[in-house]
């Protein structure tokens, strides 16, 4: 029988040493087993609770094993561990037991040693460790042990947040990052809504073409025009497509793996445009093209976004590379991932690629820039620095736009840039910004 705690330890130490996500080994790796859908949520709550809450139960495993050096995967059946003794329904001995079996399948000699670490923790109790780890802590400090998150990271949202006036909400942001999403469903044709409406799914509350699935989305995935997607990148195609020319040339400059292209060509197959999708990675490419329907407009190109032809484009959409810190939720391992020293390379590469768009884009043409990203050296700092150096470039209201896609969205009329916030919207932290060329 397959242990699944053991899994969720090989899904985590893969996760580590190999610098993939989650989301995606995850269906990779359970996909060809016969698991209960018990023990497949099992694997889940395991692998993204414990990347999730990884610091916070470093600092109780440091407070438990001073001056110990412990080896990397020693400490990832620890966190396990943790895991399961202070946020799963789990009962103690168990969570003792079956970590300390795991640990003797790759290290026999650390068995006890583990077997005394997670009994003192469960002796100490969650609030009297947490107490410890933040003894001395303040501000961004404390934040970053009681909420699992990088210090700069807890640093750079709150001056984002800061920003758009939310400056007393970064508690609420962190604990929205540690949230389990729900499954968030895409109807891409009218046919596709019709389907989700008769299953009886719930509309989103962000985007027209939201809905959400509580139980197991593949059979609804059967359907060519349902696909999984956050609502808010789902606001992003939909928000070029509110101001694009339908008939004309658009461009998805960095397509994979296709999520978006998907909605622009669903958008416009009506009305005789045509979608060239860029992409640079031939596997990624292969993702955009299974993302596209074969019958509607869409040629993938495997080709930077740098390469995108000058002047050929009436609608351009680049959602660029980025740091990925807001969408901590679904992909919990990108905020101990990304360093604050990474973010130059980031933001000359979103410069690239906007000036790039800008030569690209027709005159009357439509260009939207977004990142799941709301650190501002990657979104209002480019676009003001875009607009610098191409001054036939108008910024357009994007919450003006995305208000009239979705009433309900809170968004900040003082800004023509838009800031999707998980706390508030339910989506991925999405930056949304609507430029027209002269």
């Amino acid at each position: 029988m397959t242990n699944p705690r053991r899994l969720a330890l090989d899904l985590l130490a893969r996760v580590e040493q190999t610098d993939s996500y989650i989301n995606l080994l995850l269906p990779k790796m359970l996909g060809p087993l016969e698991l209960s859908d018990a023990d497949r949520g099992l694997v889940q709550e395991l692998s993204y609770g414990t990347l999730r809450w990884r610091a916070q139960y470093d600092s109780f495993i440091d407070q438990l094993t001073p001056g110990k050096v412990l080896t990397p995967k020693l400490r990832l059946c620890l966190q396990l561990g943790m895991h399961q003794l202070f946020r799963m329904r789990v009962p103690s001995h168990a969570a003792i037991h079956e970590t300390v079996e795991l640990v003797k399948g790759f290290e026999v000699a650390a068995a006890g040693l583990a077997n005394a670490v997670l009994r003192n923790a469960d002796r100490a109790g969650f609030e009297a460790l947490l107490e410890k780890s933040l003894r001395g802590l303040t501000g961004a400090a404390a934040l970053a042990i009681t909420h699992s998150h990088p210090q700069w990271v807890v640093t750079a949202l709150k001056t984002a947040l800061e920003l758009d006036g939310r400056g007393s909400e970064l508690e609420a942001l962190l604990e929205a990052n540690n949230d389990t999403p729900l499954v968030n469903l895409a109807a891409l044709t009218g046919e596709a809504e019709g389907v989700l409406l008769e299953e009886g799914l719930e509309r989103g509350d962000a985007s027209p073409i939201g809905f959400i699935a509580h139980g197991n989305p593949e059979p609804l995935l059967r359907n060519p025009g349902v696909r999984v997607q956050d609502q808010g990148s789902q606001l992003v195609a939909l928000a070029l497509l509110a101001r694009g020319d339908k008939s004309g040339a658009w461009l998805d400059m960095c397509s994979g793996p296709g999520g978006k292209s998907a909605v622009l060509q669903a958008g416009i197959r009506d009305f005789g445009g045509t979608l060239d999708c860029l992409e640079p990675n031939p596997q990624r490419a292969d993702l955009v093209r299974a993302a596209l329907d074969p019958t509607g407009p869409g040629d993938v190109i495997v080709a930077y976004g740098q390469d995108a032809k000058p002047n050929s484009y009436d609608a351009i959409l680049l959602d660029a590379p980025c740091s990925g810190l807001g969408s901590v939720r679904r992909k919990p391992e990108s905020r101990w991932r990304k360093k604050p020293e990474q973010l130059p390379g980031l933001v000359k590469l979103q410069a690239e690629l906007l000036d790039a768009a800008a030569n690209a884009l027709k005159s009357g043409g439509v260009l939207v820039y977004s990142t799941c990203s709301p650190l501002i050296p990657e979104t209002n700092a480019q676009i003001q620095a875009v607009m610098d150096r191409h001054p036939d470039l108008k910024l357009e209201n994007a919450n003006e736009i995305l208000s009239e896609l979705s009433p309900s969205l809170q968004l900040n009329k003082r800004r023509k840039t838009a800031q999707l916030w998980t706390h508030l919207h339910g989506t991925d932290a999405m930056f949304i910004s609507v430029l027209s060329k002269a």
